[in-house]
């Protein structure tokens, strides 16, 4: 048997194992629809079936939704449907720290200084800065305690979800480096232009 045959019968036993998996997150969801195993299942069938565009998508668009909908369903029930739908993707994305590809289809990451004042009454961003932004923390910057703190402080100044933010240097420091997935530095300029 050839190379090709081989790799076509590795990936029918495993289409048939996951197939059967599931079957079995389908009893499982009946009692918990939030159950893991059911995530992964719904999102691996949902991705293999329908690959993720590589253009930007519409708000409100769902590929998937089109055609399934009843005709005699009313026209102001549709958007709800996709609305949750979307809402529950939101979910899942969270889960798996997915994120939006841009226009190019491409997933972008941008890099930004933070200062942080450690020791700080409360925690707090503070601003901008010459270089990036400065933040104030209640933990102590030399044991890594701020870091967690510093990640969700930056995700909320930025408007993009604590996944999409991780450190990459300074993990001991005052100074530090966290990257942004999800947006290229042009559009992370342009947010911090906006910040004063």
């Amino acid at each position: 048997m050839s190379v090709l045959e081989w790799l076509v019968i590795i990936e029918v036993v495993l289409l048939v194992a996951l197939g059967l998996f599931s079957l079995a997150g389908g009893f499982i969801a009946k009692s918990d629809p939030e159950d893991p195993i059911v995530i992964f299942c719904r999102t691996f069938w949902n991705t293999f079936l329908y690959p993720p565009m590589s253009v930007a998508r519409k708000p409100g668009f769902d590929v998937r939704a089109k055609g399934k909908a009843s005709s005699s369903s009313s026209s102001e029930a549709k958007p709800e449907r996709v609305r949750g739908k979307k809402a529950k993707e939101q979910d899942e994305d969270a889960v798996y720290g997915r994120v939006e590809r841009g226009a190019d289809g491409q997933i972008h990451t941008a890099n930004l200084n933070v200062t942080v004042l450690p020791h700080s009454s409360t925690d707090d961003f503070l601003g901008r800065t010459s270089d990036g932004i400065e933040l104030q923390v209640t933990g102590a910057a030399e044991d890594g305690a701020s870091n967690k703190t510093v990640i969700q402080l930056v995700s909320k100044a930025l408007g993009v979800k604590p996944y999409q933010v991780t450190l990459t240097k300074g993990h001991y420091q005052t100074r530090k480096s966290v990257s942004v997935t999800g947006m290229d530095q042009e559009s992370l300029d342009s947010k911090l232009e906006s910040m004063g």
